[in-house]
């Protein structure tokens, strides 16, 4: 029997995500075919000597068949990009894959992840003829319209065509090389920076159109779906997208889940931060300000159908809807999750013996 080659596993992580990173990389590891060696690398954009160190220990628990690389990248190829999240051009990171590693294909993963399934499953999966990324469908922003019309048009792009989500990938580098990716990204970013929403997912769109294979949604399920569930079940790589947990985060069962697995990992959240603070006050406030934008938005929408505005009355009746929803089931939803969290407090993971992080 032929030996298998090694998985190969990206993330990209500065200081600030490094919370994430620990706790991806351990969930990752942890559900992963344990006869199958990992080439594990970390695109670094500025983690601390120490921060470094707690990772390589991590790793060292996994034994030889894991081996760590640390790649630093200079994020400030990007400044003329759209700032991305956390004020910083991080997220662009993965475009340089192609360029920095010498690799066939990987996985890429988002740091604010957790992993519940075995990526060497993700890995082996073969690209469809044509295909040379492959990742999940977005659920929020369903076509290229939705994230530029005017890009998609300027493009001749179809502006019903399904978009995906970047936050894990399935990626033929060989391809992207040959397709000059990196270079006709850096111009994308650069040339079309204040049309595009979405950072880097918007460069793979809209540049790799019809290009993308689809994945089932359980290797990028985010966190809002998971909370919706009526359960915990889980097999899943699970997705933060909106807000990262260590940093305060959106209350419900996904965030219980992330804080009980980083307490697992030796790596617990910190909820005395700034950060994290001022985050729960901004989400407290959200949700005392939810039954008046419910008002706001019926009414604005109201306005518009007067003035014979008929796009922007559906979209403002669209938004009124959801918060009126958000409102009437409060208790509901206050019921479910409480009830799931306490479900979650009781569950065991699949993780090798963690003591705490160096």
């Amino acid at each position: 029997m032929p030996e298998l080659e090694p998985v190969v596993l990206a993330l990209a992580s500065n200081e600030r995500y490094f919370p994430g990173l620990y706790c991806a990389v351990a969930s990752a590891l942890s559900y992963l075919n344990a006869t199958r060696d990992v080439e594990l690398k970390v695109l670094d954009g500025g983690i601390s000597a120490k921060s470094k160190n707690a990772l390589s220990h991590l790793v060292e628990r996994f034994g030889r068949r894991v081996r760590l690389e640390f790649v630093r990248v200079d994020e400030s190829i990007f400044r003329s990009a759209t700032l991305g999240p956390g004020k910083s051009h991080m997220a662009y990171c993965r475009i340089l894959l192609p360029q920095l590693l010498d690799v066939t294909r990987l996985v890429y993963l988002d740091c604010d992840v957790l992993v519940f399934r075995d990526l060497s499953e993700l890995f082996e999966i073969e690209l469809s003829p044509s295909k040379i990324i492959a990742a999940v469908p977005d659920s929020e922003t369903l076509t290229l319209g939705d994230d530029s019309y005017k890009l998609a048009s300027v493009m001749s792009l179809p502006t019903d065509a399904r978009y995906f989500y970047s936050g894990v990938l399935l990626m033929n580098l060989d391809e992207l090389r040959k397709r000059h990716f990196f270079e006709r990204a850096i111009e994308f970013l650069s040339t079309c920076s204040g049309d595009y929403r979405f950072h880097d997912q918007s460069a793979f769109n809209f540049l790799l159109h019809g290009r993308i294979d689809e994945l089932p949604e359980h290797w990028n399920r985010v966190a809002w779906r998971f909370d919706q569930q009526d359960d915990n079940s889980l097999d899943c790589v699970l997705h933060y997208p909106s807000s990262p947990p260590w940093l305060g985060g959106t209350p419900g069962p996904a965030q219980v889940l992330f804080e009980r697995f980083a307490s697992a990992t030796g790596m617990p959240v910190n909820r005395q931060t700034p950060a994290f603070k001022k985050s729960r006050r901004k989400r407290l406030l959200r949700n005392a300000l939810a039954p008046f934008r419910a008002l706001a938005f019926q009414l604005v929408s109201f306005l518009y159908k007067i003035a014979g505005e008929k796009e922007k009355c559906a979209a403002y009746q669209k938004v009124a809807r959801y918060w009126l929803c958000y409102v009437l089931n409060a208790p509901r939803r206050v019921w479910r999750y409480a009830t799931r969290a306490e479900q979650i407090q009781g569950m065991k993971f699949k993780v090798v013996a963690f003591t705490s992080a160096p």
